[in-house]
C-alpha cells in the first residue's frame, strides 16, 4: 500500500463507498455530505481512484471517464426510443383529427381550425380541447413544442432553450417545466434521469467553453413582434 495512490490518505473504511458512489456518476455536493468529508477530501480520493482504474482496469477507466466527462455520448436504444414516443405524442396529438367528446361520449366532432387541437361536439354542441388535462394545456404556440422538446432532451440550459424558441426566460423555464412534467405522465422515468445527465455534461461543455474566454451569443430570435413586450399589445389602426 505504500507505492499506491492511496498511501497518504484515510478513512480506508469510506474508500469502497466513495468508489461506488464515483463509478455510479455522483456529483461532489451530493456525495461529499453524505460521506462527512470535505470536498478537498473528496477530490484527494477521485485522484486516487482514477489512477488505480486507470491502471488496474482500463476498460472501466475508459467507460467511465466517457461517461463522466460526457464525451460523444449517443443515447442507448431504450432512451432514444423513449425519446421519440415522447415526439411522436405530441406530433400525433397535435395532428388528431378525431376526438371523443368528454362531456356526452360521443365521436361525432369535428376540429376547430388551428394549430391547437380543439374539437367541437355535434350533438352537444361541446367545444374541447384534447390537451386538457395534461401539462401542456394552455399553452401557447404550439408549432415550437416539438422543436423546444427537443432541446430539453438533449440537456440544453434555459439559455440555450431561449436562444431555440425566441421565447424569454421565464417561458423557457416554464415551457421546460411542463415539458419535464409531460415525461413523466407518459411513464419515461429514465428519459428524465438521461435528460439530467445530458444537462449536466452541456453544464460541462458551456464551462470549459467560458474558461477557454469565450462567450456564447445571446439569443437574438423573438416570437413577440420588434418593439412590443409579453402581455402588451400592439395598437391596430
Amino acid at each position: 500500500m505504500s507505492d499506491s495512490p492511496f498511501a497518504h490518505l484515510r478513512r480506508m473504511d469510506l474508500w469502497s463507498t466513495f468508489a461506488v458512489y464515483l463509478l455510479a456518476g455522483w456529483s461532489s455536493v451530493r456525495k461529499a455530505p453524505r460521506l462527512r468529508v470535505n470536498h478537498k477530501v473528496y477530490f484527494s480520493w477521485g485522484q486516487a481512484v482514477r489512477e488505480v482504474m486507470a491502471e488496474e482496469c482500463p476498460e472501466l477507466h475508459q467507460w467511465w471517464t466517457t461517461r463522466h466527462y460526457r464525451e460523444n455520448l449517443q443515447p442507448p436504444e431504450h432512451i432514444a426510443a423513449q425519446q421519440q414516443a415522447v415526439i411522436t405524442w405530441i406530433e400525433t396529438t397535435l395532428n388528431a383529427q378525431h376526438a371523443t367528446c368528454p362531456r356526452c361520449g360521443g365521436t361525432r366532432t369535428y376540429r376547430i381550425k388551428g394549430i391547437r387541437p380543439k374539437f367541437k361536439c355535434d350533438p352537444c354542441v361541446t367545444c374541447f380541447s384534447i390537451l386538457s388535462g395534461t401539462p401542456l394545456a394552455g399553452m401557447i404556440r404550439a408549432e415550437l413544442w416539438v422543436d423546444f422538446m427537443k432541446g430539453v432532451m438533449d440537456g440544453e440550459s434555459i439559455h440555450d432553450l431561449k436562444r431555440r424558441s425566441g421565447l424569454g426566460m421565464g417561458g423557457s423555464t416554464r415551457w421546460r417545466e411542463q415539458f419535464l412534467l409531460l415525461i413523466e405522465a407518459l411513464g419515461h422515468p429514465e428519459l428524465l434521469g438521461w435528460i439530467t445527465w445530458m444537462r449536466s455534461r452541456r453544464h460541462n461543455e458551456v464551462s470549459t467553453f467560458a474558461r477557454q474566454g469565450a462567450h456564447l451569443d445571446k439569443a437574438t430570435r423573438s416570437i413577440y413582434p420588434q418593439g412590443t413586450r409579453k402581455g402588451r399589445f400592439v395598437s391596430q389602426k
